[in-house]
């Protein structure tokens, strides 16, 4: 037998409604119990979905005492960086704002020239 959707809607951290969709869309297979409750299997569920608690590792590694001056060379060497992006993003953007002005200079300014039918009919 399976699981009910509130335990497999704890193990994926998904709602029961979200479970309930993929059931009748045919994503997760799934059986109505004799008391008309639908049973899942786990591993259809985490076939699907992974589970919320899979992740046994932290993400970050431990941080020691002698780790600190590398990383806060490495955040200095980044903070860097990110001023140098930022200034040539601002010149960037001032480029295309000159460009965007020229632009509609010369397209504000009508054209000197006499179109088509005013030069056929001299209008």
């Amino acid at each position: 037998m399976g699981i009910t959707l509130r335990e497999a809607s704890e193990k994926v951290g998904v709602t029961r409604q979200t479970l309930m969709k993929a059931i009748k869309t045919g994503r997760v297979s799934a059986e109505k119990s004799d008391n008309g409750e639908w049973r899942i299997e786990p591993v259809e569920l985490f076939r699907v979905w992974p589970p919320v608690n899979g992740v046994q590792q932290p993400l970050q590694p431990n941080i020691t005492g002698s780790d600190t001056p590398g990383l806060q060379a490495e955040n200095r060497l980044l903070r860097e960086q990110v001023a140098e992006l930022r200034e040539e993003r601002n010149a960037w953007r001032e480029q295309a704002q000159r460009l965007a002005l020229t632009d509609q200079r010369a397209v504000s300014q009508p054209s000197s020239r006499p179109g088509f039918w005013s030069r056929l009919f001299g209008r």
